[in-house]
């Protein structure tokens, strides 16, 4: 009876010794897999912004372009303006597909889907800038030289300083997305900085000048439609002001009033 007890007694003593060295299994995602979908995540995110800035530097060769062609020095400058859209367009495209890949995979929340929200309107502000840089490129490929002057300047050398203010304007934009800066996105979208201020005094000017060219309508018309190209085109720069102060802020600044 004694040896059945002892028995008893070691059996149960190595079944508690087990039990204590049986770690319970967790229940999902292992530790190891969860910091891999972090990892996974953080490129992704990492990737969208490399695009985002990607399309902002196509966009602005396109201006660059522009201002040369303005300037008479390249005559294939305008040409490439227009050529130089097809790339913008398709890296368009393929930052809203990433983007709905995106999504669907992480189901991200908070300041992630910020990010990516305001990636997607920085994306589409980039391509309508193309497209209006692409107008004016247009233009000037019938009416380089023909545009008039103002105030004693020729009208080409005047769009061209206005290129280059929203060349400047721009830069601006796209380094406060580069470098989250709250503070320059909101001097952006207020109309407060240097070159939105000259830029759009120097449009009212040039348009007033418009207002004089009685003898020739169809040079007129072209340079309302370059400074209209223009006007959009300052607009849609602040819009990146107002997309980063979204992201920063989680206020929608777009409409005053709503």
């Amino acid at each position: 009876m004694a040896k059945v007890l002892s028995l008893q007694v070691k059996i149960s003593t190595r079944q508690t010794m087990m039990m204590k060295q049986v770690k319970p299994m967790k229940a999902g995602i292992s530790d190891d897999g969860q910091a891999h979908i972090l990892r996974r995540f953080d490129e992704d995110m990492r990737k969208l912004q490399k695009r985002v800035l990607k399309m902002g530097r196509l966009v602005r060769d396109q201006m660059v372009n522009l201002q040369g062609a303005y300037s008479g020095d390249d005559e294939d400058a305008a040409e490439q303006v227009i050529e130089g859209d097809r790339s913008v367009d398709a890296l368009e495209v393929k930052v809203d597909k990433f983007i709905v890949r995106l999504l669907a995979r992480r189901s991200p929340v908070g300041g992630d889907l910020r990010y990516i929200v305001t990636a997607s309107r920085i994306v589409t502000d980039l391509e309508r800038l193309g497209d209006e840089t692409v107008q004016m490129a247009r233009v000037l490929e019938t009416e380089y030289g023909n545009l008039g002057q103002c105030k004693g300047r020729a009208i080409e050398d005047e769009v061209r300083e206005l290129l280059l203010l929203l060349i400047e304007l721009f830069d601006q934009a796209m380094q406060a997305f580069r470098d989250y800066d709250y503070r320059a996105a909101k001097e952006l979208a207020t109309g407060k900085t240097g070159p939105d201020g000259e830029l759009q005094q120097r449009i009212q000017e040039l348009t007033s000048c418009t207002l004089v060219q009685k003898d020739d309508v169809s040079h007129a018309v072209n340079l309302v439609l370059i400074l209209r190209s223009m006007e959009r085109g300052m607009r849609y720069v602040q819009n990146i002001g107002e997309h980063i102060i979204y992201l920063a802020t989680g206020k929608d600044v777009r409409h005053k009033g709503v």
